[in-house]
């Protein structure tokens, strides 16, 4: 079957929580954009923020159920009846607490074909309460939908172990080439230190990441003519700043925060690290290798897919001085380019989601 082929348009229900603006947020946006023409959309976020205004611009239909004033049993019923009136033919979920309510209002409603992606790894928990969330959230991706994305093969063969095998389907991430080369040429800390060496990590400032790691790298390299930054917000920021000074490290590493202008920063950096404890297939990746710029990170998950491009750089040991030692090469040489052509594409990414869609709807 090929979209084209296709003569009825899908009515598609995301559920997703809009909380951030990270990985899962960006690549739901991204299919979405992608699915709009050919599908009629609504989209069901538990939080006002960056997805549900950027979606709005697009003219898609959102719906906010905001989580922090209503409890998960309103919600879940603010769900069902919002299935109820819109009639989707497929529900399509993203993260533990989306998935769950999502299936449920599911099959309370329409009971349309659901399916849910799995952005990353899960996160073992010793807390009990989340043990019996992650036992809830696979019963209901076991009983209540009827498939799971994968963005990688390596989370693929991860998720196996609790969920049946062909109802897992592999679809890598992908990023709009368009929107990743509009902007600025250069990011303001380049054009104001052009002649110094600028090296970035982007992502929500949490324990996997591993901003720490990226802390003691700066440190390693402190008299080096390199500045240091640091792309994103979150919880550990306070903490993170109050390392940057206990290790003299304020002159050559800038914390920015969020900042909308990520495809400009990246082209702006001689390179991007990525040394989180694990991954799925992040899209700070895919924008790095697509710019031509040099991505060095932690061979895990998804990168490790990556290697048929040139300007990637796998560390195996997740540890500051294997990640100096490679800046360091890198800086040192001149830029490489990718292999091949880009295929990483957010058109490839959406086709293929599509094309699962509407088998999808056409089984019994």
């Amino acid at each position: 079957m090929t979209i084209s082929q296709t003569t009825e348009r899908l009515r598609v229900l995301h559920v997703i929580s809009g909380d951030l603006w990270a990985g899962a947020e960006v690549q739901a946006y991204t299919l979405i954009s992608y699915l709009q023409p050919f599908c009629d959309l609504q989209v069901v976020v538990l939080n006002e923020g960056k997805l549900s205004e950027s979606l709005r611009d697009r003219g898609i239909n959102v719906l906010v159920f905001d989580e922090s004033a209503s409890s998960s049993l309103s919600i879940l019923f603010k769900l069902r009846r919002s299935m109820l009136a819109f009639k989707p033919d497929i529900v399509h979920t993203h993260r533990e607490k989306e998935n769950v309510l999502g299936a449920i209002a599911n099959l309370l409603a329409t009971r349309a074909k659901s399916i849910r992606t799995v952005h990353g790894d899960i996160e073992v928990s010793a807390n009990w309460k989340t043990m019996l969330q992650q036992k809830i959230d696979q019963f209901v991706g076991n009983h209540l939908q009827n498939a799971l994305i994968s963005v990688t093969h390596d989370l693929k063969s991860k998720l196996e172990k609790d969920y049946q095998a062909e109802n897992i389907h592999v679809i890598h991430n992908g990023i709009s080439l368009e929107s990743s080369s509009q902007g600025n040429a250069f990011a303001d800390f380049k054009r104001l230190a052009p002649d110094t060496k600028h090296i970035g990590i982007i992502g929500r400032l949490v324990p996997v990441k591993r901003i720490d790691i990226f802390l003691q790298i700066a440190s390693l390299l402190s008299n080096e003519n390199i500045q240091f930054h640091i792309i994103g917000d979150g919880p550990l920021s306070g903490s993170l700043q109050e390392l940057t000074k206990n290790l003299n490290l304020e002159d050559c590493v800038t914390f920015h925060g969020f900042r909308g202008d990520v495809p400009t920063c990246i082209r702006s950096l001689d390179a991007v690290i990525i040394c989180s404890d694990h991954e799925g297939l992040p899209m700070t990746a895919l924008e790095t290798i697509a710019s031509g710029n040099t991505l060095i990170a932690h061979a895990i998950g998804g990168l490790v897919e990556l290697t048929e491009y040139s300007n990637l750089i796998l560390v195996q040991q997740n540890s500051a001085e294997a990640y100096a030692q490679a800046i360091r090469s890198t800086l040192s040489s001149s830029m490489p380019t990718p292999k091949k052509h880009f295929k990483h594409t957010s058109e490839r990414n959406g086709e293929e989601t599509l094309l699962l869609y509407q088998e999808l709807a056409i089984t019994p």
